[in-house]
């Protein structure tokens, strides 16, 4: 080991360690190794400041701020009106409407705590008001939360294919099928576990018999169901890219919250770019950091060193797919979501494709992975934001969350044994 990769090998690691923040990590490492490598620390600072100089990392504060529009504006309420009036006679019903409810809030969101934090704020209580067992609720929400970043528009399939040099429009498509799958699978767990819980029928929850016709609902809340199909709708044909699918986000969720449902005040529309700004800020420091840390893995040639080292150990694709699934099972449990991606991207893409996985497969299986990092604790992060809303310790939460996650287990493992699931639809519209 050269004395280049026992800096990369025991710095980073001792600087998380006693607490650094990652952001600072990554461009310590980046500076220490451009240092020892006698590189000009003008190059290092470079590297920095082109890492946030790329053109689709625009979309990923643009769907933030959307999301956070529709949350201040009630479009969000609109959304879970409509799925608690189609589920409503079902056992259970706030359950499943919760995790419908997400997968339609994350075609805008982009967020997995974003998309917890919404719906959560509206279902826990209210499942909590109707006897649901308060870390039953607060599973619910979290497990749904996770739809955030697999259900297109996703911020870590933005960062992913600047990484990866994978195209997004592919990555967005992609996440289709499997974001359906996940959302059915998690929607049963929901149902099931409310059998296990006993909660009875629920029409009530929809507003007994004077509840209002879906009909109704639908017509009011159009405008409100229209945002995913023109934002998701214009970049699947071609009308727009990414980037410019997320202003049109922002400027539709400003319209409506504000001129439509009037509920967009000055005061909402206040938080919403506050919390933009403070999300938004803490996420590109980390891209900009990480972008020098990358380009030290590269020179040092560790993506080479690591394909030689899973190909003793794995006898093809599907055993290297196993073995980094395990990997990241692991690291999310400890490492924050879009730095897990930040750092091990530059690492294993190179390694599967030499394998000949495609990189839009494997980025599926990374945001499955992150999907599952969210809800593993010491840093499950929805697990905080879900525990926080339903006033409970997110160790009363784990048992409930069990199910889900074994749920999102057999997910991966399909999608990792069958890639037509992901890579059917990119196939089609290419």
């Amino acid at each position: 080991m050269t004395p280049t990769q026992m800096t990369l090998a025991v710095l980073f690691p001792v600087l998380l360690t006693i607490g650094v923040p990652i952001y600072v990590s990554l461009g310590l490492t980046g500076f220490a190794v451009a240092y020892f490598t006698d590189s000009p620390m003008q190059f290092a600072s470079q590297t920095i400041l082109n890492g946030v100089n790329q053109y689709p990392l625009l979309a990923i504060p643009a769907f933030i701020l959307a999301g956070n529009l529709m949350e201040q504006g009630g479009i969000t309420k609109h959304i879970v009106d409509i799925f608690r009036r189609m589920f409503g006679h079902i056992r259970g019903s706030l359950g499943m409407v919760t995790i419908f409810a997400c997968m339609f809030f994350a075609a805008i969101s982009g967020s997995g705590p974003g998309t917890t934090a919404a719906i959560g704020g509206i279902m826990i209580p209210a499942m909590m008001r109707y006897g649901y067992p308060p870390a039953y609720a607060a599973a619910v929400a979290a497990t749904g939360g996770t739809l955030g970043v697999l259900i297109p528009p996703s911020n870590p399939m933005i960062i992913y294919g600047l990484i990866a040099n994978a195209s997004i429009r592919d990555l967005f498509i992609a996440g289709v099928i499997p974001g359906l799958i996940v959302g059915l699978a998690l929607a049963s767990v929901a149902y099931g576990m409310a059998r296990y819980h006993k909660i009875e029928t629920v029409d009530r929850e929809v507003g007994g018999e004077g509840r209002r016709s879906l009909a109704s609902l639908v017509w009011e809340g159009k405008a409100a169901l229209a945002l995913p199909f023109l934002v998701l709708g214009g970049i699947y044909t071609g009308i727009f890219t990414p980037v410019e699918a997320s202003v049109m986000a922002v400027v539709y969720s400003l319209i409506v919250g504000r001129f439509v449902y009037k509920s967009l005040e000055s005061a909402k529309l206040k938080i919403a770019f506050e919390r933009t700004h403070m999300i938004s800020g803490a996420l590109m420091i980390v891209v900009a950091c990480s972008t020098l840390f990358a380009r030290v893995i590269t020179f040092e040639r560790i993506p080479q060193e690591l394909v030689t080292v899973f190909s003793d150990m794995a006898s093809g694709p599907l055993g290297v797919l196993l073995l980094i699934n395990l990997l990241l099972l692991i690291i999310g449990c400890f490492m924050e979501t879009m730095s897990a991606i930040i750092i091990l991207s530059p690492i294993l893409v190179p390694l599967v494709k030499s394998f000949g996985v495609d990189p839009v497969h494997f980025g599926m299986l990374l945001i499955v992975n992150v999907e599952i990092a969210f809800l593993t604790p010491p840093l499950g992060v929805n697990l905080f934001v879900a525990a926080q809303i339903a006033g409970i310790k997110i160790e009363k939460m784990f048992m409930s969350v069990l199910p889900f996650l074994f749920a999102l287990l057999c997910v991966l493992s399909l999608i990792t044994l069958v890639p037509a699931i992901s890579l059917w639809l990119p196939s089609l519209l290419r």
